[in-house]
């Protein structure tokens, strides 16, 4: 018994000669720690965090894809208890997950502050990262939109809802006092769309029910 917990907590000792060339030492102590508990905990964390995030990918039929998209298939609750259950073991999954990867460098960490400082690093990094990626997305989906609503007539004041939307993507100010006509006209030049289109909803019914 005594034998495994030295195994845990193994001093290793360095010498190190001195600048000036002399034949003495410094020895430093550098306490390696070796749990393979924690490691064993950590990654039946890890084994259940990845069967939780498994099961919450739910493939769908393509049938039933297709009478989704088209708008044919029946009404159920289920798609939304099945979103609900999915999300929860989501976040199970990567709590699980999370928590197996810490206990896993908690085992093998050798206590110095420059291996703190690396993984400190490195999070920092991917926070940055992280930051980048989400700026560059938000302005592929402006370039996006512009693009859209500068090749497509559309009535903004039918869909107040999706208008706000539109004007929060872009970061129109939205005030109390702030008539709908002069949200719309905010919304339609950060889009870049100065004209306004007349009955845009019935001009698209009418093109498209005049071929026959």
């Amino acid at each position: 018994m005594g034998q495994a917990c030295a195994d845990r907590h193994e001093p290793v000792w360095t010498s190190e000669r001195s600048d000036r060339g002399r034949a003495g030492s410094v020895s430093h102590v550098v306490i390696v720690m070796e749990n393979p508990e924690l490691a064993v905990v950590g990654l039946t964390c890890n084994v259940v965090g990845v069967f939780f995030l498994a099961n919450s990918i739910r493939f769908r039929e393509p049938r039933k894809a297709l009478r989704d998209a088209l708008g044919v298939a029946g009404r159920s609750l289920l798609k939304v208890r099945d979103t609900a259950l999915n999300n929860m073991q989501v976040i199970i999954g990567f709590l699980f997950l999370t928590t197996g990867f810490l206990l896993q460098i908690v085992a093998q960490w050798d206590m110095k502050l420059s291996t703190l400082l690396s993984c400190a690093g490195i999070i920092a990094f991917a926070g940055a990262v992280y930051a980048v990626g989400a700026y560059s997305s938000r302005r592929a989906f402006r370039k996006l939109l512009r693009e859209f609503f500068q090749s497509q007539p559309w009535s903004f004041q039918d869909d107040m809802e999706l208008t706000k939307e539109i004007g929060e993507a872009l970061g129109v100010p939205h005030g109390k006092d702030m008539t709908v006509e002069a949200y719309v006209h905010k919304v339609r030049t950060a889009l870049g769309v100065q004209n306004q289109p007349k009955n845009a909803s019935s001009d698209r019914a009418r093109r498209i029910a005049l071929p026959r």
